[in-house]
């Protein structure tokens, strides 16, 4: 008798929890007004980023952009698809020329800049220490406002 007790008693208290639970996960029923169902989980690879005008899609296996530590893989996949694009060659040298059919603005802009051994053309190598140059400069600019602030 004790133990029909206590198995009554606990699962009357199980019951409320265990129905709570349920409407909780359970998509509401589509027949009521501004309830849509929830949409499915992403999953990694189902669908593909959306479209950004300038930007091409990334490749299968190209570096997760959204994560922080794939930034500088990314860039480098970016300057390495722009260089082997402009370098008509494909010596590894871009001249100036070949960077200015290809558009490339801040490598024509900063050609001499990047062109520090005055040889007449820049390898992706240089174009990247330039770049990372560049933006060292402006955190340590970024940093100084922020000590001036304090």
């Amino acid at each position: 008798m004790r133990l029909t007790a206590c198995l009554s008693v606990i699962s009357l208290l199980a019951m409320p929890a265990y129905a709570m639970a349920q409407d909780a996960s359970a998509p509401p029923p589509p027949d009521q007004p501004g309830m849509q169902p929830p949409p499915p989980p992403d999953q990694p690879g189902d669908q593909p980023p959306p479209y950004q005008p300038g930007k091409q899609p990334p490749s299968p296996g190209a570096p997760d952009a959204s994560r922080p530590h794939d930034h500088d893989a990314r860039m480098m996949q970016t300057w390495q698809q722009r260089f082997d694009a402009a370098n008509t060659t494909h010596d590894g040298h871009l001249t100036l020329a070949q960077a200015q059919a290809a558009g490339m603005k801040p490598v024509v802009k900063h050609f001499g800049a990047i062109d520090i051994q005055n040889r007449g053309y820049v390898t992706l190598n240089e174009i990247m220490a330039w770049h990372l140059d560049q933006e060292a400069q402006k955190m340590e600019r970024r940093a100084a406002q922020l000590r001036a602030q304090d």
